[in-house]
C-alpha cells in the first residue's frame, strides 16, 4: 500500500505526541526524518486519497478522542544553516499592530520595558519547518546571531510559527521571513516570497491553501547577543510565572483586533483579560481546567478528554459573547473531528 515507504506504523495514540496529553489514536503514523520522504508519503496519501495532517511539536492543537482516521505525518526533519551574508544590511520594520499593552500592569506581566529596535538585517539563514522554535533560538544564539529573542516560550516548530505567524511582543513571525518553500496541492515544491503571502496578528494566508511548508529562508542579524540572551531568558522567566508549558496547547483563543476593543472601550485586547472579567479562572470541566495564572490556557489537569475541552470552550465562548456582545475565536487547530 505504501510502495516502500518503510516504518508506516498503525493506531498510534496521540496524545502523547501533543502538548496536550489528549487524543485518539492515528489510524497511520509516519516520521519523516528528511524532505525527500517526506514528499514521497504524502504523493502517496494524496494518490491514494488518505486524509493525512504534518504534526510538529504538537502544541496549538486539540485531537479527537476519537484520533484521527488517516495519516498522520511527524515532522521530525531538523536542518539548519547560514544561507548567506548579505551584500546590504536590511533595516527591520516594526509591526506596532503586534504591541500587547496590559490592562492592570500591576496584576497582569508586561514585556514593553525588554522591548528595543531590532539591529539591521545582515544575515540569512534557512531552516526546515519541522525545527522546534525554542531549539532553533538556540542555535541562533550559538552561531551569535540575534532577532528572535522576543519569542521565548513559545511552543511548537518553525512551521507552526509561520502558519500562526506567532507574535511576541512587537514582533511577527513574519518580519523576519524572506523566503517560503512549499509543497503545493499538485506536489510541485514551490518557493514563495514574503511579499506574496498575505500575513497579519497571528495569521498568514498560508492556512486557506493545501501548501504544506518544507523550510524557510529567515533574516537575521549579528546585534548584541549578550542583550539578546538577556531578554529570552527574563522573557522565559516572567512567562513561566503565568503560562504553563505542561499538558497545555497554548493560547486557546486569538486576541482581539485594537478596533474592536476601541470599539467597546475596553483596555486591553488580550483574550485572557476578557475571559477573566467573566470570573472563569479555575473553572473545570471533567479534566479539563481554565488555568489560575492565564485565563487564555486551558490545562489537561491529568485524565482530560477532548470532550472536556470542547465544553469548556464553549461555555467561555458563550460568557464573554453575554458579557461583551462579541465572539472569541479558537486559535487551536482541531484534529480529527
Amino acid at each position: 500500500m505504501w510502495c516502500g515507504v518503510k516504518n508506516i506504523q498503525t493506531n498510534i495514540p496521540l496524545a502523547s505526541y501533543t502538548t496536550f496529553k489528549i487524543g485518539g489514536p492515528a489510524k497511520y503514523f509516519y516520521c519523516a526524518k528528511n524532505i525527500k520522504n517526506l514528499i514521497k508519503v504524502i504523493k502517496i496519501a494524496r494518490r491514494k486519497k488518505i486524509l493525512f495532517f504534518i504534526l510538529g511539536c504538537g502544541s496549538n492543537i486539540l485531537v479527537s478522542d476519537e484520533g484521527f482516521n488517516g495519516l498522520v505525518i511527524k515532522n521530525e526533519i531538523l536542518e539548519t544553516k547560514i544561507v548567506k551574508t548579505l551584500k546590504q544590511n536590511i533595516n527591520f520594520q516594526q509591526k506596532l499592530d503586534a504591541r500587547y499593552f496590559p490592562a492592570h500592569p500591576d496584576k497582569y506581566l508586561q514585556f514593553s520595558d525588554l522591548d528595543y529596535q531590532t539591529e539591521p538585517f545582515d544575515t540569512e539563514v534557512e531552516v526546515s519547518a519541522g525545527m522546534p522554535l525554542q531549539s532553533f533560538i538556540q542555535w541562533t544564539f550559538k552561531n551569535k546571531l540575534t532577532g528572535l529573542q522576543w519569542f521565548a516560550g513559545i511552543p511548537g516548530s518553525i512551521g507552526g510559527a509561520i502558519i500562526c505567524n506567532i507574535h511576541g511582543g512587537a514582533k511577527l513571525f513574519s518580519d523576519y521571513i524572506s523566503e517560503i518553500v512549499v509543497l503545493d496541492k499538485n506536489n510541485r515544491i514551490k518557493k514563495i516570497k514574503k511579499k506574496d503571502v498575505k500575513f497579519a496578528y497571528d495569521f498568514s494566508g498560508l492556512k486557506k491553501e493545501e501548501l504544506i511548508i518544507l523550510k524557510v529562508k529567515i533574516f537575521l542579524s549579528h546585534g548584541d547577543i549578550k542583550r539578546a540572551k538577556s531578554v529570552y531568558q527574563e522573557w522565559f522567566k516572567r512567562k513561566l510565572k503565568i503560562q504553563l508549558q505542561i499538558n497545555c496547547p497554548g493560547s486557546i483563543f486569538k486576541n482581539f483586533s485594537l478596533k474592536i476593543t476601541r470599539k467597546i472601550g475596553v483596555p486591553t485586547s488580550s483574550a485572557g483579560w476578557f475571559i477573566d472579567q467573566c470570573e472563569l479562572k479555575g473553572k473545570k470541566i471533567g479534566g479539563a481546567m481554565v488555568s489560575k495564572n492565564h485565563a487564555n490556557f486551558i490545562i489537561n489537569t491529568g485524565h482530560g478528554k477532548a470532550k472536556d475541552v470542547i465544553m469548556l470552550i464553549s461555555l467561555i465562548k458563550q460568557k464573554v459573547r453575554d458579557k461583551f456582545n462579541i465572539q472569541l475565536q479558537e486559535e487551536i487547530q482541531y484534529i480529527g473531528f
